[in-house]
Formats: structure tokens, sequence, C-alpha cells
């Protein structure tokens, strides 16, 4: 029996030797990529779970502002470290900053970012720049709706680049953007119609009948005076006679028009029906109901109606009936009645006239 090694059993264990450290590596680098696969899984089911929520939260947004903010309240979590911002066009079809989330360092390269949202409008694709001044890498995507685009998602992060991946979670990100801002213009452009007079442009009298139940309400729980004006034109079917009924829609819108430049911001306009108006007056007291009411009635008689060009304007009158009530007496119906029994006076009177009721 020999003691020696056999060279070939060395050699065969050498061998196997190999393969498994072989084999070792292999393992290591398929549990490495492994792993890299699971975290990068990990972070899309993290980014689509955030997508998820913020979609949810923007199916709620009713105005351009919330929308536009709710948009980015998940930045953070799908970008870490990230600047997001939102712009849509004014009326001049202008870029206008909405909304901005995120980090500050980067937000003080305000006009690069402007840049890049013009870019992102103008493109079909995402587009990628990098900031050097900031090494920042900044994506833009458009905002579109209608097949016009409107604005702009901006997403910047200093040094680290955009994946593929990542650009997908942006263009979702601003087409759900872009769905919720158009859906909020639409419910407060229906909302607008549903409580606005289509000839005037001012309150209609459904807007007004709730707004004066409400308003008589906080008189009472603030305890403060109100006040309401009934107005109405007068002779206003002899002017429809002679200039026809277009012209006696500009006569009311005239009217409506400096009623309202007469009034303060906190004051109520409706057209009440016809050729009549009514006006709430949160806070105004009896003494100042008198001036208020005619200013009003002199704003009325100065302003011009164009009729024709080259022919002189026409210009109407009104009679106004205003009522009073102090925060204990406060009632809907019992100050209309008050307010129409004075118009009515103010018409028996010879009409162009304010009447108070006492």
């Amino acid at each position: 029996m020999t003691t020696e090694t056999d060279p070939s059993r060395v050699h065969l264990l050498e061998e196997q030797i190999r393969e498994l450290q072989h084999v070792h590596t292999q393992l290591v680098t398929y549990a490495e990529d492994l792993n890299r696969t699971y975290l990068e899984l990990r972070l899309r089911l993290q980014q689509m779970t955030v997508l998820s929520a913020i979609a949810t939260q923007l199916v709620r947004a009713r105005s351009v502002d919330s929308a536009a903010r709710t948009s980015l309240d998940g930045l953070t979590a799908l970008f870490p470290g990230a600047l997001g911002r939102v712009y849509v066009e004014d009326k001049r079809g202008a870029l206008k900053l909405l909304a901005e989330r995120g980090n500050d360092a980067l937000a003080a390269f305000s006009d690069a970012l402007d840049e890049a949202a013009e870019a992102g409008r103008a493109s079909l694709q995402p587009v990628i720049r990098a900031e050097q001044d900031v090494d920042a890498k900044v994506v833009s995507v458009g905002l579109e709706a209608r097949g016009r685009a409107f604005g702009s998602l901006i997403v910047a992060r200093s040094a680290e680049e955009f994946s593929e991946h990542d650009l997908h979670v942006i263009e979702l990100l601003g087409h759900g953007v872009a769905v919720a801002i158009e859906n909020a213009r639409l419910y407060q452009e229906t909302r607008r119609l549903a409580i606005t007079d289509p000839t005037t442009g001012i309150f209609n009298f459904r807007y007004f009948r709730t707004t004066l139940a409400q308003e008589i309400q906080k008189a009472r729980r603030l305890r403060y005076p109100i006040a309401l004006l009934m107005a109405d034109i007068d002779h206003f079917k002899d002017f429809n006679d002679l200039y026809g009924h277009p012209k006696g829609n500009v006569a009311l819108r005239t009217v409506s028009r400096a009623i309202v430049n007469s009034l303060r911001q906190t004051d109520t306009v409706a057209r009440y029906g016809g050729e009549e108006f009514a006006v709430i007056l949160p806070g105004c007291d009896h003494d100042a109901l008198g001036p208020v009411a005619e200013k009003i009635r002199e704003s009325v008689a100065r302003s011009p109606i164009r009729i024709s060009p080259g022919q002189p304007p026409a210009h109407v009158t009104i009679s106004i009936g205003a009522a009073w009530q102090a925060p204990a007496d406060a009632d809907a119906t019992g100050l209309l009645s008050i307010a129409d029994s004075a118009l009515y006076q103010a018409k028996a009177l010879g009409r162009n006239r304010a009447y108070v009721a006492s």
C-alpha cells in the first residue's frame, strides 16, 4: 500500500475546486443580480403605489391650484431629494409657475427651469437637460388636453441620471396632472355657468337666493346689519321697442357693470329677473344705505350705451328700493318684501331715484 498521493487524483481535485469556485462566483453574481432586480422592482412598486395614491387624490381636486399642488405632494416619495414644478399657460399664452415642491437649492436656478418648461411644452417627448451650473438633471414633460399642450411638469435632481423607468413614471405623473387640471377647469366653468346670468355675466337669481340666506345667517351670528337694494331699469320696454332687443341686452350689461363698479368686493350683485337687479350689502347700516343707492343711480345714469358707430350713445336710468335690518331682525323674506315695497315707492315718485325704507 503506497502512501504517496496519486498525481492524477490531485489534478482531479484541483479541477473540482476550480469548478466549485467558478460556480460560487456565478452564484454570487446571480445573487447580486437578483438583489438588484428585487430592489428595482421594490422601488417600482413603491413608485406605482405613490402614483396610485396621487391619482386618487387628483380625482377629488376641484381647482387648478389644488390639482397642481396635489400632484407634487408625493414627489419626494417618487424621487427623494428632487424638485418638482407645475407650469400652466396664462391668458397671454406664457407659462407661469403654479406649484412647487422639493429641493430649495435647485429652485434658486429658476431661469433654467423656466427654459426647460418651455422646451417640455413644445415637445411630444420628455425633454432631458443637464444643468452644469448646479450639476443637476432636469426632465420636462408637456401637459396636454384636447390635443393641445397647455403647460409643463418639471422634475429636477442633483447629479443622478434619470432611468427609462423614471421617465415613464414622470410621464404618467404628467398625464395625471394634465387630466386633473382639465377636469378642474371644466368643473369650475360648469359651476360658474350654473350661478351666472348668461346675458350680463353677473350672478343669477338662484345664486342670489342662496347667498341672501347665507348672509342673513352670518349677520345674525356676527351681529352686523344687512341691507338690500332692488333696482329696476326705467321704461325698459320703450328702450327695447326703440333700439331692439339686442341693444336691450347691451343696456343690461352696461347697467350691471355700472352697479358692480359702484360697490365693494364683499357686496353681491345679481340679476333678479328681466330688467331688475338685486344687491346684497353685508354690514351696511341705515345711514350709509342712502348714499350707496344714490351712487349707483348716478353711475348708471352716466354710463353710455353704445348703439352703432357714428350714432350718439343712449342712456337709461334706474329706480332703486333700499331696505335695512338690524342683526336681531334679519330675515330674508322680510328684507325682500321691504326692498320691493321701497322700489315701488321710487317708481311712484317719478322714477330715476332711490327710496330708502324707514
